[in-house]
């Protein structure tokens, strides 16, 4: 896919009229010249000329206006300085810019040469953000693409756009002033490192590699998320204890002869964490076990009445610990309306029994098992269901948050050796690629890592 199929309109030549003039197309482009006629009645003639003139330069333009339609481009980055953005697409549009005016903070308009206009608006609101990033990654997570590696990824990089901009402009049948405007988009967008996103909506890289379309098809084989460098610069510097941490995650790593990136950061600092209460992290961990119970019901066929034997379940359930109160608006559709028709979403769910047994660590109330074995289901329901809120809460210590970001942090570099070794069809035996993402995704909302305390959004990016 090129970068400018999306706006390239072939308009095919109109047909001569019955008397064999010229088409309209033709004449379009034909320079008027006026002539004086050396003839009697030359006022008369000239006026005649004129007015033939002008009813063609009127047609020419009407038939312009025609042609032109409103355009819209939108560029998603992941950026904390936004400030730069004015400066960035002046420059890129130096040649053909004659000035550059602010409308407010977050808008501002580019005049070219033509006297035509670009219309830019900047979104960093966190919720309008967010809102649309998930949107853009729930929209194309439907797409067809035969590489699930690479289409985890590309979906993951969606998920961390936190700026927007929005680039409107009128879209008229002069092919070079429209590729001049195309190219310059991209040069402002690899300058920000962001993605573009066309109205056939087709997501190009900033290099203008198709990312992804609706079709599933993409120029990539391979992709890993990325973040411009003032976006995976922290504002908070590590500290001691920070450096420490992550250096005893590379010597694990080394003893087990698991691959690591030296580079990979931590996910988070011990001055910008927010570790959970016990009390939050109870209602999330019933919460969580019911959804991997209906999923246990539904697949294992050991029920002619799945939908009765869960009910009895969240009854239980209720009247132990209030479940139905704590979950997410994700996870209560599931409740509510079990994917019968979507077998693969009970399987998620089954997963996050591994959640549940990072949930019970945290509370001093289970031993994890090594990062390559599965949880004991049993195990986990001899606790939940033994207990109610009050007796587990009794029960339950609440670890250390620095014991906590120790596991996350090897936790984050175990996940990077999963992503690494599916993309390049290897195996690591000491690592269970499904227990590890499961222990990631806990753990980062246990730490809210980016600020993320919504179980439904939480982002486990390596």
């Amino acid at each position: 896919m090129k970068i400018f199929d999306w706006i390239k309109k072939k308009k095919e030549p109109e047909k001569q009229t019955e008397e064999g003039n010229t088409s309209i197309v033709e004449s379009d482009i034909l320079d008027i010249e006026i002539k004086m006629p050396q003839t009697e009645n030359t006022e008369n003639s000239t006026a005649e000329t004129i007015n033939d003139s002008k009813q063609q330069k009127e047609q020419k333009q009407s038939k312009e206006k025609e042609q032109q339609h409103d355009a819209a481009i939108r560029l998603y980055s992941c950026r904390k300085n936004t400030s730069i953005i004015p400066s960035v697409f002046e420059k890129a549009f130096s040649e053909e810019c004659k000035k550059l005016d602010f409308v407010n903070d977050s808008e501002f308009v580019l005049t070219l040469n033509d006297d035509t206009f670009l219309k830019i608006r900047i979104i960093t609101n966190k919720q309008e953000t967010m809102v649309q990033a998930y949107g853009m990654a729930n929209f194309f997570s439907k797409a067809p693409v035969k590489n699930q590696v690479l289409k985890e990824n590309i979906l993951q990089q969606m998920k961390l756009f936190n700026c927007i901009i929005s680039i409107q402009f009128i879209l008229n049948s002069d092919e070079k002033r429209t590729n001049s405007i195309i190219k310059n988009v991209y040069i402002t967008a690899k300058a920000l490192t962001a993605f573009v996103l066309v109205p056939t909506m087709e997501v190009f890289h900033y290099d203008g590699r198709l990312l992804i379309n609706t079709e599933g098809q993409s120029a990539f084989d391979t992709f890993h998320p990325i973040a411009s460098a003032d976006f995976l610069d922290k504002e908070i510097k590590p500290t001691e204890a920070d450096i420490q941490r992550k250096q005893n995650s590379i010597e694990i790593l080394k003893s087990k002869k698991i691959p690591y990136l030296e580079e990979l950061r931590a996910a988070v600092f011990d001055a910008e964490t927010t570790l959970q209460s016990k009390e939050i992290i109870l209602q999330r961990l019933i919460a969580t076990y019911a959804t991997a119970v209906q999923a246990e019901i539904y697949v294992s066929g050991k029920y002619d009445n799945p939908e009765q034997k869960m009910k009895e379940q969240i009854d239980l359930l209720n009247e132990k610990y209030h479940v139905s109160e704590y979950f997410s608006p994700k996870e209560k559709e599931y409740i509510d309306h079990p994917p019968v028709k979507e077998p693969k979403l009970f399987n998620s769910y089954a997963w996050r029994y591994e959640c549940c047994a990072v949930f019970l660590w945290a509370l001093s109330l289970l031993d994890l098992k090594e990062p390559n074995q599965i949880c004991e289901a049993v195990e986990l329901g001899n606790i939940i269901w033994n207990h109610d809120f009050d007796s587990l809460s009794k029960a339950a210590k609440l670890r250390s948050k620095e014991e906590i970001l120790s596991l996350q942090d090897l936790t984050l570099r175990y996940n990077w050796a999963c992503v690494d070794a599916r993309i390049n069809n290897k195996t690591i035996e000491s690592l269970d690629f499904g227990v590890i993402y499961e222990r990631h995704y806990a753990l980062n909302w246990l730490l809210t890592v980016d600020g993320i305390s919504d179980w439904d959004t939480v982002t486990t990016t390596t």
